[in-house]
């Protein structure tokens, strides 16, 4: 198989079979993880699954917790500690909710920790949250008046209440959509959303950890047409790529790498826009696979659900795919979440055919670890080896097994 492709591993295991929206998953331990969806009448549900890391198989692990009687969409979640996660949410209503949530890990049952906190009375959707330490999270959501909002949340881990740390910001006074945000240090975050014209806007955020206020640098317009749909992650600890749909006209698939700049904080864009579907890029979904691959999951052509590696140049920050498309959804594909289990596995979830709720594994090829791709072994650097197990280095075609 060519290196750096992605397949299926495991048949996909359909979780809801009546709807399965607003997916945001997370891992636990290298055999579970928790979803949060909007189910049947858009309530809002929430289970463990459990990953067979010999099959691939993923199956339910206990009973599904209805956290929201009534409805649940812009789920956002993020891992406390080993056995809790907040999740953040828009309620019937549109307002904003946050709440802690327990995992039994004997019996894999989830409760809710405590009650809920509204933390915004008026409008509180396409929420996306990071944490920031070991009790505080930034949340970023479309507020009142479709203004974006920000504000940093505090979990007592003790009696786990969640409480606000201090007043919020409003960072965007016209129109917010489609935040995603990710953390590239202790208290500096860069969040990217869609504005009222639909361009495409990021901008880093830093919070004071003595207040927990949170302050602004400039905003970059990185895309003057569109910027729906965004998914970002960290690369290194000044570099981040950015996937979202883009163009005018037409809906492209778009991907860019962006610098920060730890002295100003001021975001540019570092190497040339990839255009990775000519058709469609839509509800995006991206995870790190290393310092210099991601992988993305994204809706395409005909609604389809289509996911690909992408390699980033270190030294242009030029970003190319380096292997096919694997298109793993043939019906629609909405709500993408995805997250790494191990080196080469990622689950993904999202919404399917007949609108159900679907997730499954899938499996990157790494590179073989062979003598050309040796930079260290058993912690030498490759220039000081000469031999191994008495073999001359130029003689050694495999390692471990590895071509």
């Amino acid at each position: 198989m060519a290196t750096w492709a992605v397949t299926t591993s495991g048949d996909r295991f359909e979780f809801d079979p009546a709807d399965g929206a607003y997916n945001s998953c997370a891992k636990i331990d290298d055999t579970h993880f928790i979803n949060f969806w909007s189910g049947i009448s858009s309530d809002g549900f929430t289970q463990v699954f459990t990953i067979n890391t010999s099959t691939w198989a993923i199956t339910t692990a206990a009973e599904r917790l209805e956290f929201d009687t009534q409805q649940a969409t812009d789920n956002s979640c993020s891992q406390i500690d080993t056995n809790h996660f907040i999740n953040f949410w828009g309620d019937v209503d549109g307002d904003g909710k946050v709440q802690v949530f327990t995992i039994n890990t004997s019996t894999w049952v989830v409760t809710t920790a405590n009650s809920t906190l509204e933390f915004d009375t008026s409008t509180g959707i396409l929420n996306s949250c990071c944490k920031i330490d070991t009790n505080h999270f930034i949340n970023f959501w479309r507020g009142l008046d479709q203004d974006g909002k920000a504000q940093v949340f505090t979990v007592n881990t003790t009696t786990w209440a969640v409480t606000t740390a201090n007043t919020l910001l409003e960072f965007e006074g016209v129109d917010d959509a489609y935040n995603s945000c990710v953390q590239m240090d202790a208290n500096h975050f860069v969040n990217f959303w869609q504005d009222s014209a639909g361009d495409g806007r990021c901008q880093v955020f830093t919070v004071n950890t003595t207040t927990w206020a949170i302050t602004t640098t400039t905003v970059l317009e990185f895309d003057t047409q569109n910027g729906a749909f965004p998914s970002c992650c960290k690369l290194d600890d000044t570099h981040l790529i950015n996937f979202w749909l883009g163009g005018a006209t037409t809906t492209d698939g778009r991907c860019q790498v962006f610098t920060v700049n730890t002295t100003t904080w001021a975001i540019t864009t570092s190497g040339a826009v990839k255009v990775f579907d000519t058709d469609v890029g839509s509800y995006n979904s991206c995870v790190k696979i290393d310092n210099n691959h991601v992988l993305n999951y994204w809706q395409g052509l005909d609604g389809d659900g289509f996911t690909q590696t992408f390699e980033i140049n270190t030294t242009t920050w030029a970003v190319t795919t380096v292997s096919s498309q694997l298109e793993f959804e043939t019906t629609d594909c909405l709500y993408n979440s995805c997250f790494q289990i191990d080196s080469s596995h990622y689950v993904n979830c999202w919404l399917g055919a007949s609108a159900d709720g679907f997730t499954q594994v899938f499996s990157v090829e790494l590179p073989a670890l062979g003598p050309a791709n040796l930079k260290t072994y058993n912690t030498n650097p490759k220039s000081n080896i000469k031999t191994i197990n008495t073999n001359p280095i130029a003689n050694v075609k495999t390692l471990d097994t590895n071509v």
